[in-house]
């Protein structure tokens, strides 16, 4: 049970850390657009991106390559090296568009959401079934508690957004981290 419990907070800061720039624009288009639009882009494009994980990760444990499974952690690893680089070397990777409509939206956050997508997948198939549907359940919840901020803090935004945008600088070594863990033996390893 603890060990469910540790993998569900650990998904959960992996959601959070690759979701904190989307943090920064969900902000940002709810201070231009209706709350609502935004936040249900926002929803559905991370619904999208965990479902899209959870069946690559399904994928692969019906396939020959299940052995090789560990070394998708060098996609996130190289993720996050290459944002520690990008940061070394003092240049902004990521560009945020506004946009209006719900569909736009989505997109917005799809195409800001690869680094999820990155590290989830990995963590998802590197994993036993129920510690998949664990995961689930932490990644849920840390974009539950990522929307209520973004609602909560939209009239604030222009006092927030710039503590929360300095935050994303720290999403680089969680991608490491998690990349690590992958390629790591641990106890929720189907192998």
């Amino acid at each position: 049970m603890l060990e469910h419990i540790l993998f569900a907070i650990s998904a959960a800061i992996v959601t959070v850390s690759t979701n904190l720039d989307n943090l920064v624009v969900l902000f940002g288009l709810i201070m231009v657009i209706q709350t609502r639009r935004a936040v249900v882009g926002f929803a559905v494009a991370q619904t999208i991106i965990l479902a899209l994980a959870l069946i690559i990760a399904t994928g692969l444990d019906q396939s020959r390559f299940l052995d090789w499974v560990g070394y998708l952690g060098f996609i996130p690893l190289s993720l996050g090296l290459y944002g520690i680089w990008q940061q070394a070397k003092g240049s902004d990777v990521r560009r945020h568009t506004n946009s209006g409509a719900t569909p736009s939206v989505i997109a917005l956050f799809l195409s800001l959401s690869m680094d999820t997508l990155a590290a989830m997948t990995p963590l998802f198939a590197d994993s036993a079934p129920a510690f998949r549907v664990t995961a689930l359940i932490g990644a849920g919840c840390a974009l539950t508690a990522l929307i209520l901020i973004a609602s909560w803090g939209a009239p604030r935004a222009q006092v927030l957004g710039p503590r929360f945008a300095r935050l994303d600088r720290i999403a680089p070594y969680i991608m490491v981290a998690v990349g690590l863990y992958i390629l790591v033996n641990s106890p929720t390893d189907v192998l």
